[in-house]
């Protein structure tokens, strides 16, 4: 079992020990009151802080992780420097690969146009995902490694850019160790009742 395994391993056990004990879940009323803005006709019951996942040259994201009375979602904070615009489609998956190996595919919950904001180059990508309890349980078991953003433009260069079956992306490794336990962290606080 290689070391990164390994410390995987230790650090599930730790974080669900911690919740086995009653650790304190970071909610967030900011980020509650932004998911009520976009989910109108639900009730927000908690929202996690917005935690960062990646940062990679001009481009940077943080997610939160919201719960409805009718479900679960994953809120994507994209922000991109200097780039093409870009729109996430209903049809743009957003896929997390865990160091367990494991893969966990969500869809937006709508068509997210992308649109810049002050300065004029900063583009700012905010698409909802929807999230199963299964895939919220998943998320908890392990922390991420690989991000792919999936996204609709004619306009970013391929070399900017992968393409496979699903469309075309951008991808991040997850080097950090602290935003690699980011989601985890968050998808935990989710499942405390």
């Amino acid at each position: 079992m290689s070391n990164q395994k390994k410390r995987g391993l230790i650090l599930v056990f730790c974080l669900f020990s911690l919740l086995a004990m009653g650790q304190k879940c970071k909610t967030s009323s900011k980020m509650a009151r932004k998911a009520a803005k976009h989910l109108t006709e639900e009730k927000i019951i908690k929202a996690t802080k917005l935690q960062p996942i990646f940062s990679k040259f001009s481009q940077a994201a943080g997610a939160t992780l919201i719960q409805s009375d009718k479900g679960f979602y994953l809120r994507l904070q994209l922000v991109r420097e200097l780039g093409r615009r870009i729109h996430i489609m209903s049809d743009n998956p957003l896929v997390f690969q865990l160091t367990n190996e494991a893969r966990v595919t969500l869809y937006p919950d709508r068509d997210h146009p992308g649109k810049f904001n002050l300065p004029a180059t900063t583009e700012i990508n905010r698409p909802f995902y929807k999230v199963t309890e299964e895939q919220l349980k998943e998320l908890a078991t392990s922390p991420i490694q690989y991000v792919k953003v999936y996204f609709t433009s004619d306009k970013v260069a391929e070399d900017k850019r992968g393409k496979d079956d699903l469309g075309i992306f951008f991808d991040y490794e997850i080097l950090n160790d602290n935003f690699q336990s980011n989601l985890m962290e968050a998808a935990i606080c989710m499942l405390q009742q």
